[in-house]
């Protein structure tokens, strides 16, 4: 029986944490989490990390470092063989790194080195790439830059935005984590240093990136639609009001026009010019409304065309 130390906060480690529980050579002693806060309409909510523990009786703490003396004796204790790390947010330091040297196992969910960094998923698909992988990794000082372990090459379609692709990534990841784990000496035999030369990084997400550009290609435009539908969600000034949008097409036959508003009916949705087409938005959101599609809109809304959005 392997002991586990799982730390994690999102929605994308939970499945990963699922598959270890649920593993029958596996025995996860300890969740660690982030602590509860501000959510969603302002209600104080755990991680879903840490809502899973609880959920299922696993023992879970929120300590504000986990680089302390104490933490470290209390991993001791418990006899942890592995401590995995699955999008926790805190920097794994020195005293960690020294006690359990080449077993602090990393889920990271880009072909590293490749998007080493924040948000690799949402650069996947900002950068219209056809191929990614979730890569379990020794987690080192340096960002992302350990030992990689495992790959499994995920195809990014061109329908996939950032949900559909996190599902896959959780998926085929969580499977990663427990096969390295399972047959780590085997997997530690054979792991594969990363060439720094070839290390690309990612930024964290802001909320000035939603701002839709119309200069840019309209390739540019859907995928920037597709990568931030979770946060910040790509959005359009229309009459004073950023308008979200949750879902759209590239139009190929129409001239580069900019920001120009070609259709606005029940039939043809919503379509707009781009530096070299036109993209069609299928779904949208108005400030302070619920989302709708673009067709049901049009039903009780007007919508001007044969305009020039404002910049």
């Amino acid at each position: 029986m392997l002991n586990i130390c799982f730390m994690g906060n999102p929605k994308f480690a939970v499945q990963t944490l699922d598959v270890l529980y649920k593993e029958e050579n596996i025995d996860v002693k300890l969740v660690v989490s982030s602590k509860d806060k501000k959510r969603s309409r302002n209600k104080v909510t755990p991680t879903p990390i840490k809502q899973y523990a609880m959920d299922n009786d696993i023992p879970v703490i929120t300590p504000d470092s986990v680089n302390t003396e104490e933490f470290v004796n209390q991993l001791k204790e418990l006899e942890i063989d592995f401590i995995v790390v699955v999008a926790f947010g805190q920097l794994i330091g020195k005293l960690l790194l020294e006690e359990f040297n080449d077993r602090i196992i990393n889920l990271h969910p880009s072909i590293l080195p490749k998007y080493r960094g924040a948000a690799p998923m949402q650069f996947t698909l900002l950068n219209g790439d056809t191929k990614t992988s979730p890569t379990t990794m020794l987690i080192e000082k340096g960002m992302d830059s350990g030992d990689i372990l495992m790959k499994n090459i995920v195809v990014v379609d061109i329908n996939d935005d950032y949900y559909s692709l996190e599902e896959k990534m959780s998926d085929l990841g969580s499977k990663a984590i427990r096969d390295t784990i399972l047959n780590f000496d085997e997997v530690y035999q054979n792991r594969i240093k990363q060439d720094d030369q070839l290390a690309t990084y990612t930024s964290k997400i802001s909320k000035e990136m939603g701002k839709i550009d119309w200069e840019k290609s309209s390739f540019e435009i859907y995928n920037q639609i597709r990568a931030l539908i979770d946060f910040p969600t790509a959005f359009f000034t229309y009459e004073g009001n950023n308008v979200k949008v949750l879902e759209a097409e590239i139009l190929e036959n129409y001239k580069a026009k900019p920001g120009y508003i070609y259709e606005a009916d029940g039939k043809n949705n919503i379509v707009i010019g781009t530096g070299d087409g036109a993209i069609k938005i299928n779904k949208l959101q108005f400030p302070g409304k619920k989302a709708m599609d673009t067709k049901s809109f049009l039903m009780g809304n007007d919508f001007k065309k044969g305009i020039i959005l404002d910049d």
